[in-house]
C-alpha cells in the first residue's frame, strides 16, 4: 500500500472522528430538555439517544450523503482537500464545545467543503447550485423551527394546561401524559438527528474511497453499507460519551425560566419533523440551531417574549453567523498547509 493509500485511510478514520465529535457535541439537541425537566434521567437519556442516533443514521437512506458528495464538483475531488475539509471541521466544533455554543455541525462540513473549494479551483472548485440547494435549508431550518416551536408548544400548553406556572410542579394526569409524550419527542430527535447528521460523514467517507479506491469497485453514487454502520456507530458512542456544556446551554440559558415538559415537546417535536422531513428530500440541515430555535420559539407562549434570554441567544447567533466563514477560512488554510506538505 503506498504512502497516499495509507492517507486516504487515515482520512476515513478522520471522517469517523468527526462523527464522533458531531455525536458529543449534539447530544444537546435530543436530551437537553428531557433532562432539565426531569422527564428522564441523564443516563438513561443520553443511552437512548445514542441508539436511535444510530438506528436513524441506518434505516433512512442515503439521500443527504448523495448531495454532500455533490458540493465539490467530483472531478476535481482531491485527498488533501477532504482532509482539510476534516481537520476545519472538527477543529471548529471543539472550539465551539469548549465554550458551549450550540453550533451546526452541518455549518461546520459545508463551510469547510466551500472553503477547501475555492482555496483549490477558486470559484470553479464548487457546484454553486448544489451549494445554494444546502444553504437555502441551513438558513430556512432555523427560522422554520422557531415558529413552529412556538406553535406547537402553545398547543401542548392549552392541552396540558401548563399556562399557570405555579402549577407546572402539580401532580395533574395531564402534565404526566405531557411528560411521556415529551420522551417521545426527544426520542424522536435523536432518530431525525442521525438521520441527517450520520449521512453527512458517510457522504464524505463516500468521497474519500470513489476519490482513492475506485479500483476496488466504490463509486460516488453508492454509501457502502459498512461505511453506513460505521458511521451509524461513530455518531452513536459520541452521543453516548454526552456534551455536557452544550447541554446546559441548551437547557437552562436560552429561557430565563425553567423549561416544562410542554415547552420541551413542543421544541423537540417540531425539530423532530423538520428534520426528518429535509431527511427525505436529501437537505443536510441543522439539528442543533432548529433545535435552539425552536427551544427560543416555545418560550414565547409558554413565558412571554421577555423571558428569552438576549445574551445566549446573542451567542448562539454570533455562531450561527460565523461558522460558515470561520469553518471555510480554516479550511483553506488547512488545504494550503497540506498541499505545502504534500509536495
Amino acid at each position: 500500500m503506498n504512502i497516499e493509500a495509507v492517507i486516504a485511510v487515515m482520512a476515513v478514520l478522520l471522517a469517523l472522528c468527526f462523527d464522533f465529535v458531531n455525536g458529543f457535541h449534539d447530544t444537546a439537541n435530543a436530551v437537553a430538555t428531557v433532562i432539565y425537566t426531569k422527564a428522564l434521567r441523564p443516563g438513561l437519556a443520553i443511552l437512548m439517544s445514542g441508539f436511535l442516533n444510530f438506528l436513524g443514521a441506518v434505516l433512512v437512506g442515503t439521500a443527504v450523503a448523495m448531495v454532500i458528495t455533490k458540493i465539490i464538483p467530483q472531478n476535481l475531488v482531491s485527498l488533501p482537500m477532504l482532509v482539510a475539509v476534516l481537520l476545519a471541521a472538527v477543529i471548529w466544533n471543539l472550539i465551539t464545545w469548549w465554550y458551549g455554543l450550540p453550533v451546526s455541525s452541518s455549518h461546520c462540513l459545508i463551510g469547510s467543503l466551500f472553503g477547501a473549494g475555492i482555496a483549490a479551483y477558486g470559484l470553479n472548485g464548487v457546484h454553486w447550485h448544489e451549494l445554494e440547494k444546502v444553504l437555502m435549508a441551513l438558513l430556512i431550518s432555523p427560522l422554520i423551527g422557531f415558529f413552529a416551536g412556538a406553535l406547537v408548544t402553545w398547543v401542548a400548553c392549552l392541552a396540558s394546561g401548563e399556562y399557570n406556572k405555579t402549577d407546572v410542579d402539580k401532580p395533574k394526569t395531564q402534565n404526566q401524559l405531557m411528560r411521556w409524550l415529551h420522551v417521545l419527542s426527544s426520542a424522536s430527535v435523536s432518530f431525525s438527528h442521525g438521520s441527517n447528521d450520520g449521512q453527512k460523514t458517510m457522504g464524505i467517507i463516500t468521497l474519500i474511497l470513489a476519490t482513492h479506491f475506485s479500483a476496488f469497485g466504490f463509486t460516488y453514487d453508492k454509501v457502502p453499507w459498512w461505511v453506513m454502520l460505521s458511521a451509524a456507530t461513530a455518531i452513536a458512542l459520541g452521543t453516548v460519551v454526552g456534551g455536557w456544556r452544550v447541554i446546559r446551554t441548551v437547557g437552562t440559558k436560552i429561557s430565563k425560566e425553567r423549561l416544562s415538559h410542554a415547552q420541551g415537546f413542543g421544541a423537540s417535536m417540531s425539530t423532530a419533523t423538520i428534520i426528518l422531513i429535509a431527511s427525505s428530500m436529501g437537505a443536510p440541515i441543522s439539528t442543533t440551531h432548529t433545535l435552539s430555535s425552536a427551544v427560543a420559539g416555545g418560550t414565547i407562549p409558554a413565558y412571554g417574549a421577555s423571558k428569552l434570554n438576549a445574551k445566549t441567544l446573542w451567542l448562539i447567533a454570533l455562531a450561527w453567523v460565523l461558522t460558515l466563514p470561520v469553518a471555510a477560512t480554516l479550511s483553506a488554510i488547512c488545504f494550503y498547509v497540506l498541499r505545502w506538505l504534500w509536495h
